[in-house]
């Protein structure tokens, strides 16, 4: 049965698609079918929040409606997404969706593409598991994407199923809270991507932002321990599981409170506002760092590196090092784990040491 994927928090989950397509039975000679938002960090689009359709220019119609990625779209203002991009670099057909119309919206712009492209099912991809949130967790900082994905995906009268890769590896939920949900779920563990997975993926992974992604391609290629990464939470654990694929098939969305606050939604903001009531909104969080940009201080990197090593982490990511020193990285290739957007702390350490003699 043809498939839609949906990444259900953008980009980094798009990825994520990719590097479980095995897992999930697909024939990876075959080109994919991806749909995702489009919602960078504010490092690469300083714009807060999710773009809509109509911030691209050089869309591919698909059934009279512009959604298809190619190489050669942008934005507007140009340079603010990295989806064009991976729409050139991944064998898949990429397409974007927004939230302005809230999860009713986004329910008929993914049946109607769905039925365009002869998809007869959804897969919902999210990497990390934040999507089975209840909304009182301690470290939930994204949940509003992802739920209303969920959300939209269970509305459109149409077989779904959820995929979770490496519970806990986003940094919101643990890796534990995550497996115990997807047992109470009746999840099944469907497997774990492996080195010729990352493989296929590894020119993307060398270059594209994500940190959860890039958590559970370095748990595929063996590397253990703990890492640095978005916002300064406490440090990630990389474990045999961070590779882990979990399913839920046909989910129920009274399994889902976040999402199934959401279902009735016609806006954006409609969603935003009962978000900050049931859990969290980060949409306020890029509004405020947006405006205190312009205050920020860097820090020399080589300081920071000493603090991570202090707080018991033992790598960083590549995002994580740009947000907190504001800077270009050193050429300390050596210190950088299987070509990935990881870097093992120890070793950079060193390498500012013997620049520094």
């Amino acid at each position: 049965m043809r498939t839609l994927l949906v990444a259900a928090g953008g980009g980094g989950d798009a990825v994520g698609a990719m590097l479980i397509r095995r897992l999930l039975g697909y024939d990876a000679r075959e080109r994919a079918l991806i749909s995702t938002c489009a919602w960078e960090r504010l490092r690469i689009d300083p714009v807060p929040g999710p773009r809509s359709r109509g911030d691209f220019v050089g869309l591919r119609a698909v059934a009279g409606v512009r959604a298809e990625i190619g190489p050669s779209s942008d934005t507007l203002p140009a340079g603010r997404s990295v989806l064009p991009r991976l729409a050139g670099d991944i064998n898949a057909r990429l397409f974007v969706h927004d939230f302005a119309g809230g999860a009713v919206g986004l329910a008929h712009q993914l049946r109607s593409l769905a039925q365009a492209l002869d998809a007869q099912s959804l897969t919902v991809v999210d990497v990390g598991g934040d999507v089975i949130a209840r909304g009182n967790e301690p470290r939930l900082l994204s949940p509003l994407a992802d739920s209303l994905t969920l959300a939209a995906s269970l509305q459109t009268d149409m077989p779904v199923r959820l995929a979770i890769l490496g519970p806990g590896v986003d940094g919101e939920l643990t890796a534990g809270e995550v497996t115990q949900s997807l047992e109470r779920l009746n999840a099944e563990r469907i497997g774990a991507v492996t080195p010729s997975d990352v493989g296929t993926l590894s020119e993307v992974l060398a270059w594209h932002p994500t940190e959860a992604t890039t958590l559970a391609a370095a748990a595929a290629l063996g590397h253990r321990g703990t890492v640095d990464m978005r916002r300064g939470l406490d440090p990630v654990p990389v474990t045999d599981d961070s590779a882990s694929v979990w399913c839920v098939e046909a989910p129920a969305i009274e399994d889902f409170p976040l999402a199934a606050a959401l279902i009735h939604t016609h806006s954006l903001q409609a969603a935003e506002e009962i978000m900050r009531n049931v859990a969290v909104d980060e949409l306020d969080y890029e509004r405020r760092r947006s405006t205190q940009r312009s205050l920020q201080r860097s820090e020399p990197l080589s300081s920071h590196l000493e603090a991570s090593r202090r707080r018991g982490a033992s790598m960083i990511t590549t995002r994580r090092l740009l947000e907190a020193s504001n800077a270009e990285l050193p050429n300390f290739e050596q210190a950088r784990l299987s070509g990935l957007g990881l870097w093992d702390l120890g070793e950079l350490a060193a390498a500012f040491a013997r620049v520094a003699e």
